[in-house]
């Protein structure tokens, strides 16, 4: 299940802009997704954060809201890569030829803390195993490298 479905529509920006990210479309049309500075509500004493995504020639806001400022921000900032990652098909971040929209998968909050802890360590040992996958053929690649130097005499 994704957050896109479930975001609540904003009516006004919460603040000004604090990260921005740029797109082009595989037909060249250009969209972007903005996330604005949290802000507290006078009422409930929560914070809340705006998302705008503009793409296909229209402006969407979207609010999310957290108990402090950094939760709004953290949630804002999943919902914009939700957001995002629903036309990762389509789109290409500017800057960068391989197809990554530079949003990394989080994992709701919800969750038991025990199966946080799992999730964290599997990433972990994938992650050493990437990297020493890519050490060695480094070493391999710098070992292939030294004999096929000429011999200068």
């Amino acid at each position: 299940m994704t957050t896109v479905t479930q975001l609540m529509r904003g009516h006004k920006p919460t603040g000004p802009i604090l990260a921005e990210r740029k797109f082009k479309s595989s037909g060249g049309a250009r969209a972007s997704i903005r996330v604005r500075a949290p802000a507290r509500d006078s009422r409930t004493g929560n914070y809340r954060c705006s998302v705008e995504w503009v793409h296909a020639g229209k402006r969407e806001l979207f609010e999310l809201w957290g108990i402090d400022s950094m939760q709004a921000l953290q949630l804002a900032l999943r919902a914009a890569g939700d957001l995002v990652n629903g036309d990762e098909e389509d789109l290409r971040w500017v800057g960068s030829d391989d197809g990554y929209l530079g949003f990394p998968r989080t994992y709701p909050e919800f969750l038991p803390k025990a199966l946080l802890r799992k999730l964290e360590r599997m990433i972990d040992r994938e992650i050493a195993a990437h990297a020493r996958k890519s050490a060695a053929e480094r070493k391999q690649s710098r070992a292939r490298a030294g004999r096929s130097k000429p011999v200068s005499g």
